[in-house]
């Protein structure tokens, strides 16, 4: 009894010093430009989750939404936040990729009218596994933080290969393909150099590998350095430019060059998790946790390149 009326107590509190904290900014990057930037560290109540980046392009007709947050409560104030950026109407919300930060708040933004638009692989993604993921945010988010929450399937799937029409003003998709995690697209506006990454790009925090073919990633990131840029706003962390391009792929080579000795020189994947240290991305936000599971999953890619 007493255990559990100290993790109730513990609930309560966090979720009572949650008006205090500074959970996310919205900033202005360019005529018609606003980014919504989470606190890019691991979830927690004290944060909501809120820890993904989100957007907005206004064109003359209407607005394009980038990206949801982690919940109908995340949902709620983005939608909120862009009525105040802009008086058009917002015409769709395109999630850039299924992983749990971007998507639970589109629900918030269907109940405005919104249409939800994905991929067609994100949106199969999302199918097989996403229910799971809720499942652990309400673990994660107690107190009612995932009040509402449900998972929302994407309204249609989007072309990739044409561009969205907003009135005068087009925005251009680009295919992350086997990238990162299936289905997942960046969104870049000429109009103002400004390039949405999603889950291309984590700036000051150590991406996941979990889905990741490293030789491709790097390749698209190659793409994205193509592109006249002014802004970048990645995934994750703060706004930057093409040297946050540079510092991905530094840490993409770094990791898959040292798994690939650690492995062809024997190491078990205990070992080569416990001997992989990347002391540049050290200071990574999540750099303990999800570095040593990259370290597993390009690990097991050998393995079953090997085997099979």
């Amino acid at each position: 009894m007493s255990r559990w009326f100290h993790l109730l107590q513990s609930t309560i509190v966090a979720t009572a010093l949650l008006p205090a904290i500074a959970l996310a900014a919205t900033v202005k990057l360019a005529d018609g430009v606003f980014a919504d930037l989470g606190s890019f560290d691991a979830i927690t109540p004290a944060n909501r989750g809120e820890i993904a980046n989100s957007g907005l392009i206004v064109g003359n007709r209407g607005a394009l939404a980038i990206d949801s947050g982690v919940s109908q409560v995340h949902g709620q104030r983005l939608h909120a936040a862009w009525k105040t950026c802009s008086d058009r109407p917002i015409e769709a919300l395109l999630l850039t990729q299924p992983i749990q930060e971007f998507l639970f708040g589109a629900g918030a933004f269907r109940a405005h009218g919104v249409p939800v638009l994905a991929s067609p692989e994100a949106a199969k993604l999302m199918r097989q596994r996403c229910e799971n993921c809720l499942t652990h945010l309400r673990e994660l988010l107690p107190g009612g933080l995932m009040k509402g929450t449900v998972l929302i399937a994407p309204d249609r799937d989007v072309d990739v290969r044409a561009p969205i029409d907003l009135g005068e003003r087009q925005v251009t998709l680009i295919d992350g393909g086997q990238a990162t995690t299936p289905g997942t697209l960046a969104v870049f506006d000429r109009q103002s150099g400004t390039l949405f990454a999603g889950g291309l790009i984590a700036s000051q925090r150590i991406p996941s590998l979990r889905d990741a073919r490293v030789a491709n990633w790097i390749a698209t990131l190659d793409v994205l350095r193509k592109l006249p840029l002014k802004h970048i706003v990645p995934g994750f962390g703060p706004v930057g430019d093409q040297r946050q391009i540079d510092a991905m792929q530094r840490y993409l080579r770094q990791i898959d060059a040292t798994v690939r000795s650690e492995y062809q020189r024997g190491a078990s994947l205990l070992e080569a998790s416990a001997s992989v240290r990347l002391p540049e991305f050290a200071g990574w936000q999540q750099y303990d946790l999800i570095h040593p599971q990259n370290v597993q999953y390009l690990y097991r890619q050998l393995e079953d390149q090997e085997f099979r």
